[in-house]
């Protein structure tokens, strides 16, 4: 709390005195940003220049401000030579307008030849998701899924090797809630491709799949799914539902992973 003498009229008139006096006196001019004239402090240029009050410039470019603190560092002519060359050998566009280079690779499945940028040279093999599904698609898994923490959970099932902690989350949350379920108790053909949904819910007949997101392969996979299966239900647990559910029951899971 402020002392009660800031706030008597003997005291504020007195600071009104002092502020009308200082304004008079012309010492808080620099607060208008008032213009002013001043010469350059570099010897061999002393051009005047303008500049507002409360700036403290003191040279009137920065090449006047180099000459005067950059003393110690003199060029010889030989070393100005190879920079002005340097510079001129440099290209005029700048960075932002140039394409990065390209690597051609041939797909391991069409041997049709496409190209990705040097830092993907390691990693793509395939041309497209429809190649990539038609070679690894036999896979009960997607090969962009999460890798993290796989394992058999004891406090769920000794028997049961969860591929990732949201799964095993959810499997604990049908639990506690009393929802019987099997995990990924079904393979399903899809032509090229098969897939193998997370869990199946008897009691409601449907399936359950955990994705983090659904990238290109993932979708493509759930498009053929329910064009192949229209009478199997399947129902997706998103991120955004997952942390709606880790919200309302992680406080009451005891051995909840993060």
């Amino acid at each position: 709390m402020p002392h009660p003498f800031y706030s008597s009229r003997k005291y504020r008139n007195k600071q009104s005195i002092i502020t009308k006096t200082n304004w008079q006196k012309g010492i808080y001019h620099f607060r208008l940003g008032l213009i002013e004239t001043r010469r350059c402090k570099n010897t061999d240029c002393q051009n005047i220049f303008k500049v507002k009050s409360y700036n403290h410039k003191s040279f009137c470019s920065r090449s006047c401000s180099a000459h005067t603190h950059n003393l110690g560092r003199k060029l010889s002519a030989l070393t100005k030579l190879k920079i002005a060359k340097t510079i001129s050998l440099l290209p005029k566009t700048s960075w932002k307008k140039r394409e990065l280079p390209k690597v051609k690779l041939v797909c391991q499945r069409c041997h049709k030849i496409f190209e990705v940028t040097p830092y993907l040279g390691k990693q793509r093999k395939y041309c497209s998701n429809f190649c990539a599904i038609k070679t690894i698609g036999s896979r009960t898994t997607s090969p962009k899924a999460s890798k993290g923490k796989s394992g058999i959970r004891k406090d769920i099932s000794p028997d049961i090797c969860f591929y990732s902690t949201w799964e095993a989350n959810v499997a604990r949350v049908f639990n506690l809630v009393g929802i019987k379920w099997k995990y990924a108790p079904k393979t399903f053909d899809l032509d090229d491709h098969t897939y193998k949904p997370d869990f199946y819910l008897p009691s409601h007949k449907m399936y359950i799949e955990v994705k983090n997101y659904l990238g290109g392969y993932s979708l493509q996979r759930d498009k053929i799914f329910r064009q192949k299966y229209p009478n199997i239900r399947l129902g997706l647990i998103l991120k955004a539902d997952y942390l709606n559910i880790k919200a309302n029951y992680k406080d009451l899971i005891k051995n909840w992973e993060y």
